[in-house]
């Protein structure tokens, strides 16, 4: 993945989120995702921590985080929100594949939404997964394969090739569901609305009656 892939939306980033659908689709992910990530202990490895969307509330919650991002513009966003906050985190901006061996033994290992963009997920994945304590979750949130948001994000790619999804790749569950990672797996789900929902409300309802393909899915695998 190339260094500089994310720094040009690295500014306008943070403002989706305030829009009234990113509110939305932001707080159905994270939803599911807070279901799922249960660390047995406080400290945690975040892994393309973007600009700190996640990296703030975990901080607040009193984990003890290591947060790696390879985008330099990303990074000094949730550096400047964490150093705001007042709470200490520790950085590295670099690509996780080439920092591997410098990584130390974690309670939970988060991801949101940066596998799309990984060569070789599973070997990486395993690999983090030894990185584990006993009883520990590593937790990764992606795009759904085959669902109306990939296929979004695949259109968007077509139209504007200098995109960050022209480098994507988006799984399906059972392409997840063959890797070989190690420990239990579970899935959750969730986006069941497609991007062109006509309202945050109908949204909302879609959500709710689960009647399509889910655009999110978040993995978990606990080191038993």
């Amino acid at each position: 993945m190339p260094i500089e892939l994310f720094d040009p939306i690295a500014v306008a980033y943070d403002d989706w989120y305030e829009t009234e659908m990113g509110g939305i689709i932001d707080q159905v992910e994270r939803d599911l995702v807070v279901q799922l990530f249960q660390p047995s202990g406080c400290k945690l490895l975040e892994i393309g921590c973007r600009t700190g969307q996640y990296t703030t509330k975990l901080a607040e919650l009193g984990y003890h985080i290591t947060a790696v991002d390879i985008s330099e513009k990303m990074m000094a966003r949730a550096q400047e929100k964490i150093m705001n906050l007042g709470y200490q985190v520790k950085w590295y901006n670099a690509d996780i594949t080439q920092i591997m061996d410098q990584l130390g033994q974690y309670h939970g290992i988060l991801s949101m939404s940066a596998f799309e963009f990984i060569p070789n997920p599973e070997e990486l994945l395993a690999g983090l997964f030894e990185h584990l304590e006993p009883k520990g979750c590593l937790v990764i949130g992606v795009i759904a394969g085959e669902s109306p948001w990939s296929e979004f994000y695949r259109r968007k790619a077509i139209t504007k090739p200098e995109s960050v999804f022209a480098c994507a790749r988006f799984y399906t569950e059972s392409e997840i569901r063959q890797w070989k990672v190690g420990g239990r797996l579970e899935i959750g789900k969730a986006l069941y609305f497609p991007p062109e929902v006509s309202s945050a409300e109908q949204a909302l309802i879609m959500e709710k009656q689960k009647n399509t393909n889910p655009g999110f899915l978040v993995a978990k695998w606990v080191n038993e």
